[in-house]
């Protein structure tokens, strides 16, 4: 079959392939007829790795060897080309070569015809082999009189790919730019790789779409596997065209990460986003009090851990997604950024003239005014006061306001314990000492101790909890007596 597609080439032609038992069913006639180019010398038939033929990688023979192989394994063979006919076969148990000149009965093209030790019964496998072939649109071919359908490209792919090249005594293996045919599954079929048209090997992938390429597979001696890294380079030049299609379970199998790490940049990072999703971060181990993957989880962040992943995805994530302490640093200094670069009082919102101040005036006045904002920052920071005092060192609460909607944030606290609130956030304003309002306060005085989301300090917030509740019923009456305006309207009509 190799040899009659390469005789036949680029032109329009036919191949039939016929398989019949034998009675006694012991043997089957396996019959090949093209009407390709024919053969020029029949003789060279008879020698191993001789052939009148010059090397390709655009043909699917193996330059003088296939052939002969099945001659080493037929019981006897006929091949006809043109005027020419060349049998072997046994005669008083030994092998003999017979040529003979057809009179008037040429052939155009070649045929070949070789009874196999085969019984019948392997017809069946090699009728499915065969029609499962891949034949040019130029070819018509027949197994056993069954017109095998040519089938058209989903998509097509110019890339370069290893090749074999018979040269010089040796083969070698020098890359080719090619042709890649993606041609759909039918049924449920095996995805499959194809050395243009006469399948080789499963593709090892799920997506529902054979390989067709377009000039010679690199294979092992045996021609049963290919070789060693050839699927992975076929996988990666396809994976750019296949991705926008795929699922996020597709994408996370152990075939798109080995492709992956080869590909561009931008493939990497759309395999990233398609299979992993967006605002990740790389786990990494506790370091001392400092948990880095609570501190992610805490902002929002999903945690991947790498070391259940494969190598490709282990790779490409390494290069392209942060650490969650990465990721936590570089938002700690986005807010501390943001909060000191951006931070005023109410006097200074109110003193100033300036595009800026006009915009703090109108965020103070849609919260409720100057007053109420004032008396809010008020309690903040007696309030953080009162949980700070608990401690053994001497530290001064101060308030700020700033814009933090931008860093999605509500209120943070920065080293020198200056607590930052965002006057674009309305619950803190609408509720001061609401339940949400309150955990905040505590929350951002625990980072007084821990600038990070650990387990320490949710320790601290559970302490600061109890001193929190310690603080408000034993000091009621300074927060009745000062801030009464902030409480809720039953609380206020309880107090008086």
């Amino acid at each position: 079959m190799q040899n009659s597609l390469d005789a036949i080439g680029l032109n329009p032609g036919r191949i039939d392939l016929s398989f019949q038992g034998h009675p006694g069913g012991k043997t089957t006639s396996v019959t090949c007829r093209d009407d390709g180019g024919g053969m020029t010398n029949l003789q060279d038939l008879r020698v191993v790795f001789h052939t009148s033929k010059t090397d390709s990688h655009l043909q699917r023979g193996r330059m003088g060897r296939g052939f002969k192989e099945m001659l080493c394994i037929a019981q006897q063979a006929t091949v006809i080309s043109g005027s020419r006919k060349i049998e072997f076969a046994m005669e008083d148990g030994r092998r003999i070569t017979r040529y003979t000149t057809l009179e008037g009965n040429d052939v155009a093209g070649t045929m070949v015809e070789m009874v196999m030790p085969w019984h019948p019964q392997v017809i069946r496998q090699l009728e499915a082999y065969f029609r499962g072939l891949l034949p040019p649109a130029s070819v018509q071919l027949r197994v056993n009189g069954q017109v095998i359908q040519t089938r058209e490209p989903a998509h097509r792919i110019q890339a370069n790919l290893t090749t074999e090249l018979f040269e010089d005594g040796k083969w070698i293996r020098p890359s080719r730019k090619t042709l890649i045919e993606l041609i759909p599954v039918t049924g449920d079929g095996t995805p499959l790789v194809y050395e243009m048209g006469i399948p080789v090997c499963a593709v090892e992938w799920t997506q529902p779409l054979h390989v067709n390429v377009q000039q010679r597979v690199p294979m092992n001696p045996c021609r049963d596997a290919v070789a060693s890294g050839y699927l992975v380079k076929v996988h990666r030049v396809c994976l750019p065209l296949l991705l926008p299609q795929m699922e996020a379970g597709q994408v996370l199998q152990d075939w798109v990460g080995a492709a992956a790490a080869s590909c561009p940049p931008e493939v990497q990072r759309e395999v990233i986003s398609r299979g992993f999703g967006h605002n990740i971060a790389r786990s990494v181990p506790k370091m001392g009090v400092r948990q880095f993957d609570e501190d992610a989880r805490e902002i929002g962040m999903k945690v991947v851990d790498t070391r259940q992943t494969s190598g490709g995805f282990r790779e490409i994530l390494q290069q392209h997604v942060p650490t969650t302490r990465e990721a936590v640093d570089q938002r700690n200094q986005e807010l501390l950024a943001t909060a000191a670069g951006s931070s005023f009082g109410t006097e200074e919102a109110f003193r100033g003239q300036g595009r800026a101040d006009q915009q703090r005036r109108r965020l103070i006045e849609a919260v409720g005014g100057k007053e109420h904002v004032q008396a809010v920052m008020d309690f903040a920071r007696w309030f953080c006061q009162q949980l700070l005092d608990g401690y053994s060192d001497s530290s001064i609460c101060s308030v700020k306001l700033a814009l933090l909607r931008p860093v999605n944030a509500v209120a943070t606290w920065s080293q020198d314990d200056v607590l930052t609130l965002g006057i674009d956030s309305s619950g803190i304003w609408t509720e001061p000492l609401g339940d949400d309002s309150l955990t905040t306060l505590i929350h951002e005085t625990a980072h007084h101790l821990n600038a990070h989301h650990g387990r320490d300090f949710h320790k601290e917030m559970e302490i600061l909890a109890g001193r929190a509740a310690r603080i408000m019923l034993t000091r009621a009456d300074v927060v009745r007596a000062h801030w009464s305006s902030l409480m809720p309207l039953d609380s206020a009509i309880s107090a008086k």
